[in-house]
C-alpha cells in the first residue's frame, strides 16, 4: 500500500525537476525526460507528454503519472503518452537496484563533448567536487544516436552505463541517475559544467588539460564522501536552483 501523501510529494518534485533541468538548459522545448522509483517498489513516477505539449519548463504534476515498469499508453488517462524513450527509464530500473531516479536531457556542451569524442577528465578539484566525482567515476559513450524507443535499445544504454552515475549519448544526449531525485537532477547539471569546462579547455590551441594527482582526487573525494557529504552537497545544490526558480518553482500551474 502506497503512502498518497509521500506518493503526491515526489510527484511534485518530478515537475520541478523537469523546470530546474529546462532552466539550467539540460532539457530543451518538448524534450527531455525524468523520473523516480517510489522506494520499496517498481512503481515509477514520469514526466508524459501532455496531449498538447507546452513544453518540459512548463511541467505541472498532472504530468506526473504512476506506471508500472510494463506500463503503455493505454495505462495512461486524457490523451497522456509516455516519453518515447521509456526503455532508458525502465531498463535502467530493472538492471539497477541501486538508482531511484533517471534524468534523460538534450544538454549543448555534452552533446558536443560526445559528437567530438572528448574525454572527461577530472582536471578540477575543490572547484566542484560534484563535477569531479562524475569525471573519477567515469562517463561511458554510448556510441548511437537513434532514439531509445525499446526494451534492447534501452538494455544496450543500461550496459554502457554499467554502475557509472552518468552517460553520454552520442549526437543525441545524456542520461544521469542517481539514488534520489535531487541527486539524479543535479548529477545531470554537473555534468553538463563538466562538458563547459572540458569543451573551453580544449578549445585553447596547443592546450593539454592537466588530470589531477591521485592524491587530490583522494583528498577531495575523501571530503565529498564523507559523512553522507556528497548527498548533503546534492540537496543543498538542488534547494539553491529551486530558489533561482521564483515564481516558477510552483508546479500546480503551467504559467
Amino acid at each position: 500500500m502506497f503512502d498518497t501523501d509521500a506518493v503526491e510529494d515526489l510527484r511534485a518534485l518530478v515537475a520541478l525537476s523537469c523546470r530546474i533541468l529546462a532552466a539550467t538548459g539540460c532539457v530543451r522545448e518538448i524534450t527531455g525526460h525524468v523520473s523516480v522509483r517510489v522506494p520499496g517498489t517498481d512503481r515509477i513516477l514520469v514526466r508524459c507528454r501532455p496531449p498538447q505539449d507546452p513544453g518540459v519548463r512548463f511541467t505541472i504534476t498532472d504530468d506526473i503519472h504512476l506506471v508500472g515498469l510494463d506500463a503503455t499508453n493505454a495505462d495512461l488517462p486524457d490523451g497522456y503518452a509516455l516519453p518515447g524513450e521509456w526503455p532508458i527509464h525502465t531498463e535502467l530500473y530493472r538492471q539497477r537496484p541501486d538508482v531511484g531516479s533517471v534524468v534523460h536531457g538534450h544538454p549543448e556542451a555534452s552533446l558536443k563533448c560526445g559528437i567530438l569524442g572528448l574525454p572527461m577528465e577530472p582536471v578540477i578539484g575543490a572547484y566542484d567536487p560534484g563535477a569531479m566525482e562524475l569525471a573519477v567515476r567515469g562517463v561511458p559513450t554510448y556510441p548511437r544516436a537513434v532514439l531509445i524507443s525499446d526494451r534492447k535499445l534501452g538494455g544496450e544504454v543500461a550496459d554502457t552505463m554499467d554502475t557509472a552515475d552518468a552517460c553520454l549519448l552520442r549526437g543525441h544526449g545524456v542520461v544521469a541517475v542517481g539514488t534520489d531525485l535531487q541527486q539524479a537532477t543535479v548529477r545531470a547539471i554537473k555534468l553538463e559544467t563538466l562538458a563547459e569546462l572540458t569543451l573551453s579547455l580544449h578549445s585553447v590551441p596547443g592546450a593539454r588539460p592537466q588530470k589531477l594527482s591521485e592524491e587530490d582526487i583522494a583528498e577531495v573525494s575523501g571530503f565529498v564522501n564523507s559523512r553522507n557529504a556528497a548527498k548533503t552537497y546534492a540537496h543543498w545544490t538542488w534547494d539553491y536552483y529551486r530558489h533561482t526558480l521564483g515564481d516558477a518553482a510552483d508546479v500546480t500551474r503551467r504559467g
